[in-house]
């Protein structure tokens, strides 16, 4: 059993757990904790604050351990832990599945960076309009920012009738039910009662395109008036080489959350395959190129899903060249850009292990390279491709081609993918999510 699994069967059982002085405390119903249950209870209470406090890490705040973790003792129990620095984290690509949670939802809506990037846009574009809000999501954060800047009225599409429901709730309690309309359904099927003149989404990626956002967002036009607007405007998602740390190279693989997530999509798509991977903690530092556009969304005009085009890097330091990051800049509107290398977004850089082991390169160095887009089965999520060539300065050159797959039947069809998924048993049944163990 899982932490995550032992987490949420204590939490069924109403049993509430806490650590205090360092030992671990329990607050039970009569007759429920058995001696057994107390025992493993005490045998797994090391990775018990492991979990907790990897989860109050990706939460950015205190706020799923307060019950559990008193924020008093977090720093005594493991201080040394604390003082370390980051290490990278290996996550996947989560956007372009539906495994939205409780925790991601949670994640999401408090991304404060974010969340000001977008405010920026609404603020200058919206008041006295109509906004489409395309996939509102449970906490319908972005409908209510447009609420907040005064906004006419705000139409706010949902697909899950789930999340629907949790927005609906939320939108009631805030009293903003006569400013928001939510509406069930696929934003690419349902109708407005009026046309908009702003839309507003958040259906980009690690890799803008991820999503489905060209198509999705093709679509949304027939909401808009002739002279309407889009947040964000436009999203461009930048490539550079890196070598990564020896010490996350020679032990690549998922911490538990990550691990969770993964088994989640692999259950949902029905096989485990090679995922788009993600680096949580991605230190700037191992870049050793210039950087290029990999992927442009201009999102002001109709957007073309599928696409190839050169890029041309060069090495900027003598390193080894392990593969590529690419990540997302956003654009909410002229002038306002959310950079997810400048700090730690909801987005995270996505890692193409292109060479493995890495190769070695020299300052002066050329990358010359084709990447493109194309729709995969589903004619809506984007496969992507990176093939070129490494020109070193002798002359010499080392040809590689590298696809990354939105969900393709393929599994450990490279060195790094069967190092990262040697470790692991993924479970095909998964019965308890993140919110249940957890909250």
């Amino acid at each position: 059993m899982t932490t995550v699994e032992f987490l949420a069967s204590l939490k069924s059982l109403s049993i509430k757990i806490w650590i205090e002085n360092d030992q671990l405390r329990y607050r039970a119903p009569k007759g429920v904790m058995k001696s057994d249950l107390k025992q493993e209870l005490v045998e797994r209470k090391t990775e018990i604050v492991r979990f907790l406090k990897q989860a109050k890490d990706v939460m950015g705040d205190k706020r799923l351990v307060t019950d559990v973790v008193p924020q008093r003792n977090l720093q005594s129990i493991s201080q040394e832990e604390c003082e370390k620095p980051n290490q990278i984290e290996l996550w996947p690509s989560l956007a372009e599945f539906f495994v939205y949670d409780e925790f991601l939802y949670y994640v999401l809506t408090n991304d404060r960076r974010r969340n000001h990037s977008y405010k920026v846009a609404i603020n200058q574009l919206v008041k006295d309009k109509v906004v489409v809000d395309i996939g509102t999501g449970k906490d319908a954060i972005l409908a209510r920012f447009c609420a907040e800047a005064n906004a006419r009225k705000v139409y706010a599409i949902e697909m899950s009738e789930k999340y629907y429901n949790s927005a609906k709730a939320c939108i009631n309690k805030l009293g903003l039910a006569d400013k928001i309309t939510l509406i069930l359904g696929d934003a690419t099927k349902v109708n407005l009662p009026e046309m908009a003149d702003v839309c507003v989404s958040e259906i980009v990626g690690s890799i803008g395109g991820v999503e489905g956002a060209a198509l999705i967002l093709n679509n949304a036009r027939r909401f808009l008036k002739e002279d309407g607007v889009m947040i964000p405007a436009r999203s461009i998602t930048k490539i550079a080489g890196v070598c990564l740390p020896d010490e996350f190279l020679q032990n690549p693989g998922f911490t538990e959350i990550p691990a969770y997530y993964t088994r989640k999509i692999f259950e949902q798509v029905g096989y485990p395959f090679d995922l788009r991977l993600c680096l949580r903690h991605f230190s700037k530092s191992s870049i050793i190129s210039t950087s290029s556009i990999f992927e442009d969304l201009n999102f002001t005009g109709m957007i073309e899903p599928e696409y190839s085009h050169e890029v041309n890097l060069s090495i900027l330091k003598d390193s080894r060249l392990d593969g590529f990051i690419v990540w997302l800049n956003l654009h909410t509107i002229e002038g306002e850009v959310i950079d997810v290398l400048e700090h730690e977004y909801c987005w995270l850089p996505v890692y193409f292990p292109v060479f493995s082991p890495g190769i070695q390169v020299s300052q002066g160095d050329k990358i010359e390279a084709i990447c493109s887009g194309s729709l995969c089965e589903n004619n809506l999520n984007p496969d992507y491709k990176i093939e070129g060539y490494v020109i070193k300065e002798t002359g010499e050159k080392i040809e590689f081609k590298y696809y990354s797959y939105h969900y393709k039947n393929d599994f450990e069809q490279t060195p790094f993918y069967k190092t990262i998924f040697s470790q692991y048993v993924f479970e095909s049944n998964i019965n308890n999510s993140i919110k249940t163990a957890i909250t």
